[in-house]
């Protein structure tokens, strides 16, 4: 009876965990008294108690009957958290990239001609009017997508099927399947325990919660990895060929990690000795980077360009310092120093960790898998926010596979004190890991990103059609939302603003300046000194201050610099929680 009620308390836990996840925690008044729950702790840490108290009480027999159960449990959490927290929106940079990217692949076409940069006057006027996520195609006044293909073709396919809000629905189940798959690794070792450590150490992974709520492809590249190292460490034929598949589909995600498939092909023919599974491997790795390489032509001007430019400026050695100590210190802040103990493991896979020869196999794939994919971004352009960690979690599942492998073989010790302590550390982690995310911003309060939407639903009712409106931060989403034509502030030549202006007048297509507060000074800096509008002495017509993020956002009309304020409370069309694009969308 009292497993039951320990049993009981957990999943309870757990599942008051998600309710408070899905709707942001709930009142309840009844006669006499009032409940409230808003904190996701509490009840969480009530189920990892009972969890513990479980695990530590029961015979082993009982722990693998549900240790199935436990995976499928864990994995539905990023799914849940996913949904509940998205942000429904093509909003950041990189989402509204994968987003319209997926818009032209249903249309067929990736190059969208721009008419009016044809005839535009001021240098390199094709790259003004490409949002952030695009660049000028090789030929013509047009623009082409910079980023990889295999997001914006799921995303495209789940639309095609089940709708546009289908699109935003891929990244929270990619984590579902990173979760599964990282205890799926596990069990086809022949140990489902360390599996399901590892599962619970990806699910509550800080790095990993941050990219559950976006449009992003870095749950999707990690979990189709975690599927070809799944697949590879099968041992029959159409394992070997599901593998070459996974690496193919992975590679579309994120193509410049394509040096892990000869990782994997080459750790496949050391393991068996044998050219037939290395050849199914390669023949389903191919047509991914075939395609690849004819799309990077078609768009670039060479099947080894890029969209985000010359390889020579994205990777240098010079970064490996800067780029150590910044992944190093956020790798450690949010998932503590124990991680560097699993990623030790898999370097020096030792017998008292893994100890069985197929296990010590695995883990030197593990480790080459690590090695691979941090070699492949020390030497990428540095970034300065924790959330970059995003680069690294193709390599996720082997970390925590191999911290899993270091806590469960002590949790097998005789020492009833050292399985105690093991158990605990494990439960501490994963509890550690949703408070450093939640603190940290993985979960953005307020309105988020759906100020994107508010803001370019906002400059649709205020601008004519024929506007054009000089942006930075919000280029994509007022092209998406608004169906607004865009030129990239940025990207201006700082001798041009009064001109442009001028010119974009006399066609008429009257020009506005959209501007988060914290652009302005950039905005100013770049043209006060040679342009008499740089100076933004303008009055705003309209400003928007979106619930829970600080700072405004301003729309100039150099028309009326006075300003006269416009309706500044978004339209019905915003309110929505998934708002489809402008049907202005591609409007020249």
């Amino acid at each position: 009876m009292f497993h039951v009620i320990v049993a009981v308390l957990s999943v309870f836990g757990a599942l008051w965990t998600l309710a408070i996840w899905l709707v942001g925690g709930f009142t309840i008044a009844l006669p006499g008294m009032t409940i409230q729950s808003h904190d996701p702790f509490r009840p969480l840490a009530l189920a990892a108690i009972a969890a513990l108290i479980y695990v530590s009480t029961s015979g082993p027999i009982v722990i693998r009957r549900l240790i199935t159960p436990w995976a499928i449990l864990l994995a539905l959490c990023p799914a849940v958290a996913g949904i509940a927290r998205n942000s429904w929106t093509a909003g950041g940079a990189d989402s509204y990239a994968y987003v319209s990217q997926a818009e032209l692949w249903s249309q067929g076409r990736l190059v969208v001609p721009v008419p009016l940069a044809a005839t535009a006057p001021w240098p390199d006027a094709v790259w003004t009017f490409a949002p952030h996520g695009f660049r000028p195609a090789v030929a013509n006044a047009a623009i082409v997508p910079v980023t990889a293909p295999g997001l914006p073709l799921i995303m495209a396919a789940a639309k095609t099927v089940a709708g546009h809000c289908a699109m935003f629905l891929i990244t929270p189940l990619s984590g579902a399947l990173l979760v599964w798959l990282t205890f799926a690794i596990g069990r086809r070792l022949d140990a489902e325990v360390m599996g399901l450590v590892g599962a619970w150490l990806v699910a509550t992974s800080p790095a990993v919660l941050a990219m559950l709520v976006s449009p992003m492809s870095d749950v999707p590249a990690a979990a189709l990895w975690a599927a070809a190292i799944f697949f590879t460490l099968g041992r029959s034929p159409k394992s070997a060929a599901a593998a070459g598949l996974s690496a193919s589909a992975a590679i579309l995600v994120r193509p410049n990690l394509a040096p892990l498939a000869a990782i994997l092909v080459l750790w496949k023919f050391w393991s068996e000795r044998s050219v037939n599974p290395v050849a199914l491997m390669i023949a389903g790795t191919l047509p991914g980077c075939v395609f690849i390489a004819w799309l990077n032509n078609s768009l670039y001007g060479s099947p080894l360009a890029s969209g985000y430019g010359s390889l020579s400026n994205l990777f240098s050695m010079a970064n490996v310092p800067t780029n150590f100590q910044r992944y190093g210190g956020w790798l450690i802040d949010s998932q503590t120093p124990l991680v560097v103990l699993g990623i030790a493991a898999l370097i020096v896979p030792l017998k008292i960790v893994w100890p069985t020869p197929a296990r010590q196999r695995a883990a030197t794939l593990l480790g080459a898998n690590v090695v691979t994919v941090w070699a492949l971004y020390l030497i990428y352009t540095p970034y300065e926010a924790w959330w970059f960690l995003r680069f690294l979690l193709p390599c996720w599942p082997a970390i925590c596979l191999g911290t899993a492998a270091v806590f469960v073989r002590m949790a097998q010790s005789r020492r009833v004190l050292v399985r105690v302590a093991a158990m605990a550390m494990i439960l501490g982690l994963g509890v550690y890991g949703i408070r450093f995310a939640v603190r940290n911003g993985a979960f953005p309060t307020g309105e988020g990103d759906h100020r994107y939407v508010s803001l370019a639903k906002l400059v649709e009712e205020a601008t004519d059609p024929s506007s054009v409106i000089f942006a930075g931060q919000h280029s994509g989403p007022t092209r998406y939302y608004a169906g607004r034509v865009i030129v990239r502030f940025d990207l201006l030549n700082r001798a041009w603003l009064d001109r442009a202006v001028q010119w974009l007048n006399t066609q008429g297509r009257r020009p506005y300046f959209l501007l988060e507060e914290w652009e302005m000074p950039l905005f100013q800096e770049r043209f006060a000194p040679a342009s008499r509008l740089g100076s933004l002495a303008l009055a705003p017509v309209m400003a928007y201050r979106a619930p829970g993020v600080p700072g405004a956002i301003y729309l100039f009309d150099p028309a009326r610099p006075d300003g006269g304020m416009l309706n500044s409370v978004p339209p019905a069309a915003a309110r929505a929680k998934c708002v489809a694009p402008s049907p202005l969308l591609y409007w020249r």
